[in-house]
């Protein structure tokens, strides 16, 4: 492991040490695809021995895990602060669907295809890692219906409808199409799904720019 440098603390140390080597992993996954992934070329990339990566990780299954853990850590606290001062069940809805297909239009590949890599046990692991996103469109469905703006439904399975329907763009995103352009098709379908009379508008919009802009 490398030597503490600067005032780093030992816990600053090891979080640091841990992001090098998720961000490593995520490089070599574009770089080299999954099945070509060695523990070696991510030590290497991330600056420590393969020791060090060992102690964090037991394969690159675990990796891949931690990864999307992290990135959807990442995700749901963007989609926190976005919606903190939005109380309108439709501007909140929008917003989360427009914020989730700029994350499509970001990434190179699918999370749904690397799971079909992984043993069962791993997939299944993998797959958890969606629920606090399905669990937050629940609960703006549920805010929407309870306020009467949107029309009556399953909650839960709602949520999962919006979501098949999102993870459906992503193939086109990451084949380059426009961000806006997916967002215009995408976004007045599961608004007229949910009853609501479409086009609105938000004061706020995070599509406004093509994805390469950002």
């Amino acid at each position: 492991m490398p030597k503490l440098t600067g005032g780093a603390t030992t816990a600053e140390h090891k979080i640091a040490t841990r992001e090098a080597m998720l961000d490593a992993f995520i490089h070599e996954l574009h770089e080299q695809g999954w099945q070509n992934v060695k523990l070696q070329t991510v030590a290497q990339a991330a600056g420590v021995s393969r020791t060090a990566v060992y102690n964090y990780f037991p394969d690159k299954s675990a990796l891949l895990l931690a990864w999307s853990t992290r990135e959807m850590d990442r995700f749901l606290l963007l989609a926190e602060r976005e919606l903190a001062d939005r109380e309108n069940s439709v501007d909140r809805i929008e917003i989360l669907v427009k914020l989730t297909l700029v994350e499509f239009s970001l990434q190179r590949f699918t999370g749904i295809a690397l799971a079909e890599l992984l043993s069962a046990q791993d997939r299944e692991n993998f797959l958890e890692h969606i629920v606090p996103l399905s669990d937050l469109v629940e609960q703006l469905v549920q805010e929407g219906i309870d306020a009467g703006t949107f029309v009556d439904s399953d909650a839960g399975a709602t949520a999962q409808l919006i979501l098949a329907c999102v993870e459906s763009r992503r193939p086109m995103l990451m084949a380059g199409d426009r961000v806006d352009s997916v967002v215009a098709t995408t976004v007045p379908f599961i608004m007229r799904a949910l009853g609501v009379s479409w086009p609105t508008s938000l004061t706020a919009d995070p599509t406004d720019r093509p994805a390469h802009d950002r």
